[in-house]
């Protein structure tokens, strides 16, 4: 091999896997929170873009090695040392380029699913066995031998070439997707929303699988969602099942203790709670496919440089390219008996409010014309808070919400509770939304550690945050097991696909 041809496409690999492990460790904090630790020297924003374009260039050189090694064999030897490393780097290398593959294509079985991340950690091993003998014997002078050549010598034609496949592939590659067959109904069919998904149209539909990881308290972070889809000419049914082996109806409770109230919490003080929290699911839809959930995952503490950083340091939601992203979010005590999901949608950047302990980004709620839920304290504290209301003495139960008009306001005076007595902090104001973020009927029934939520939504809306469903609509299902923000996620989007 020529030695310019040699030093581009060693730069390459150099340049190709550290913004690829780079991007991945950031990426991995989202379930590795001890990664944190080094989140300074990792990129921040949208990352998932980072990584697939450095795995792409690193199959291209992939490709382009094995093409010479066959065509031109083996032509430098080296001592034992470096043979035992340099096939241990071809190892690893290989098995993260499969198992990034396989990730990216949902296709990874359950126990396999940590196979990228170790052998990630392998290669920064391979990385450190390799580099250290040259810096040791030739000191500054090996950077010069490996990365500096006369640009007159710069192979411009393989450069070009290489930049190009490197392109199609991450094109190619970002523009899969998983295909949800919607079936016809009739407009005469009535179908409840109730859980129960026992109309025979239901059991006649086709039902796609997808396997969804990397979320808080399910086994090995795994869920698998079977989805069905139903549509008339004016609303589309969704039917969604997820193994959940606990029905989770408690969010943040309020307990007393000898000090007073207190939030019962493992990690809502950083907006991260992962125990004191109900089960959710969430559906994002968006008239386009990319990675990285469309391009609205900002991963970091503080991804936006003129906007506040978030608590948990593991990024933010946002649109940044002038288009709605529409988002579902069933909330099985908030909105379960509303029979709604609430109608949200990431959009641009929120003007921070002066005063405001959350910042949101991009994830906003759809207008409302009434009806909501508050929190059932004045000022959060995660010693002490006080009530807004209490339960009317003929209403006092373990209800997992407080109704406004089966509640009074607080006074110690009535705070007679013993220690120990639990009380909701969602307080109803009233029944359900009104409006816009009304737009999405949905019921949720939890049975033998699965739950089945039902869902309904007109295919086109009046709302300028509502996305039009199509066969151009990609969507996106998440779910949540006793977790405020650590769900589930897969990588490629499903897009739908009508037959009427």
């Amino acid at each position: 091999m020529r030695r310019p041809i040699f030093i581009l496409l060693h730069t390459a690999a150099i340049f190709a896997i550290t913004l690829s492990l780079l991007s991945g460790f950031r990426i991995a904090t989202l379930t590795k929170p001890y990664i944190l630790t080094v989140a300074p020297l990792l990129p921040s924003g949208q990352v998932h873009n980072l990584h697939l374009l450095s795995a792409s260039l690193l199959v291209m050189l992939s490709v382009y090695y094995l093409y010479f090694t066959v065509n031109s064999g083996r032509i430098t030897s080296q001592n034992r040392y470096h043979n035992v490393v340099t096939f241990f780097g071809y190892l690893v290398i290989t098995i993260c380029l499969v198992s990034g593959l396989s990730n990216y294509l949902d296709l990874t079985p359950t126990q396999f699913l940590s196979l990228h991340y170790y052998s990630a950690l392998a290669t920064v091993v391979y990385l450190l066995l390799h580099s250290w003998v040259y810096i040791l014997q030739y000191g500054r002078r090996a950077f010069k031998k490996i990365l500096l050549m006369n640009t007159k010598s710069v192979p411009y034609g393989l450069l070009g070439t290489l930049g190009l496949c490197t392109a199609i592939l991450f094109f190619l590659l970002n523009t899969l997707t998983h295909t949800l067959n919607v079936a016809p109904i009739s407009n005469q069919v009535l179908m409840e929303i109730d859980g129960l998904a026992n109309e025979p149209q239901w059991q006649q539909a086709h039902t796609f699988i997808i396997d969804t990881t990397n979320g808080a308290n399910f086994d090995d972070g795994h869920t698998q969602v079977h989805i069905k889809a139903l549509s008339n000419h004016k609303e589309t049914f969704f039917l969604f099942r997820w193994a959940d082996p606990t029905k989770s109806l408690q969010h943040l409770p309020l307990i007393k203790t000898s000090q007073g109230w207190k939030v019962k919490e493992n990690g809502f003080y950083q907006f991260d709670e992962q125990s004191h929290y109900e089960d959710k699911f969430a559906v994002m839809l968006s008239s386009s496919c990319d990675i990285g959930a469309d391009g609205t995952s900002y991963l970091g503490k503080k991804p936006f440089s003129n906007k506040p950083a978030n608590w948990h340091g593991k990024g933010y939601h946002a649109s940044l390219d002038g288009k709605i992203r529409d988002l579902w979010h069933w909330k099985a005590v908030r909105t379960n008996n509303m029979v709604l999901a609430d109608d949200n949608y990431i959009g641009p950047l929120a003007q921070p409010l002066s005063g405001q302990r959350r910042y949101k980004a991009g994830y906003q709620t759809d207008g409302k014309e009434s009806g909501a839920y508050v929190m059932n304290w004045l000022w959060y504290s995660p010693n002490q808070v006080t009530p807004k209301r209490l339960p009317t003495p003929s209403e006092h139960n373990h209800s997992s919400v407080l109704p406004w008009f089966g509640s009074q306001p607080y006074q110690s005076s009535k705070d007679t509770y013993p220690i120990g007595t639990q009380l909701s902090s969602v307080l109803y104001r009233s029944n359900r939304f009104e409006g816009d973020r009304a737009d999405v009927r949905a019921k949720g029934h939890w049975q033998n550690g699965y739950w089945t939520l039902e869902l309904v939504r007109k295919n086109q809306t009046e709302s300028k945050y509502d996305v039009t469903l199509n066969n151009n609509t990609c969507i996106w299902v998440s779910a949540f097991d006793s977790s405020q923000i650590a769900h589930t996620r897969h990588q490629r989007a499903i897009k739908l696909r009508y037959s009427l």
